[in-house]
């Protein structure tokens, strides 16, 4: 009688086939977490060709959780956590999404103090001083934050006190004297604005303009760039990897 061992070889063809999808599964790995770094370097582009002078933070707010042989899950997603300040999530989602954009936290600052009033947006005037990626200097922020007492904690060192006001209306042999008030002066937009003061009297220039809203228009195209990028490598990247892998398992 002639016998075949089939248990034998059913074993070997598992052992096998076992291997096989070990190697399958590593491959599709390593081609997911090629293009999903390929995918947030196209978006790092994209987000130079959308906002003027992207500060480093806004380039660095993409964020890469990759892909292991035991879970084939990679993302590509905008940081939602930052500490003490708006993270990425929060004032980049209006330029992808569009609409209204949510607070600052300034913004919070000055409507909870009743310095701007609620629903209003803040935007530079013509009297920001703003630094090399068009935003409004953090120091003048704080410094505005101070004068008008809006830091939350009560009697909060940072707030200023009329002492240090006087101090900063009179100024100095190097410094102009100046004062924030809140006001339409002369008709013109609500907002914070700052009276200088001259050898022969002062002028007034807006620091701050409140505005009804800031409805924004869809112009980071976060979903689209993502789906193409990662689609136009992975398969060329899975091929490669898995050829790869067998060649290694041999």
């Amino acid at each position: 009688m002639v016998k075949v061992n089939i248990k034998s070889n059913i074993t070997q063809m598992i052992v096998s086939a076992n291997q096989m999808q070990k190697q399958k599964s590593f491959a599709i790995a390593k081609a997911m977490n090629t293009s999903l770094t390929r995918t947030k370097l196209a978006l790092e582009l994209e987000l130079k060709d959308v906002f003027d002078r992207p500060t480093p933070y806004t380039m660095s707010s993409l964020y890469v959780q990759y892909a292991t042989r035991d879970n084939l899950r990679g993302v590509v997603m905008l940081k939602d956590f930052a500490g003490k300040g708006t993270t990425a999530a929060d004032y980049l989602l209006p330029n992808i999404k569009g609409g209204l954009r949510k607070l600052k936290r300034f913004e919070n600052a000055l409507t909870r103090a009743g310095v701007m009033p609620s629903g209003y947006r803040a935007v530079p005037g013509s009297g920001a001083q703003m630094d090399n990626f068009g935003n409004m200097n953090r120091g003048q922020i704080v410094q505005i934050l101070s004068y008008f007492k809006a830091f939350p904690e009560a009697g909060y060192k940072a707030n200023m006190t009329d002492k240090r006001k006087k101090s900063l209306a009179k100024g100095s042999k190097k410094t102009q004297g100046f004062q924030y008030f809140v006001g339409k002066p002369g008709g013109r937009p609500l907002g914070i604005w700052q009276r200088i003061r001259f050898a022969n009297g002062t002028a007034v220039k807006p620091v701050l303009i409140f505005v009804p809203s800031a409805v924004y228009q869809q112009t980071f195209d976060f979903r689209y760039v993502a789906i193409n990028t990662f689609n136009q490598h992975y398969k060329t990247e899975f091929e490669s990897e898995f050829k790869k892998a067998l060649e290694t398992a041999r």
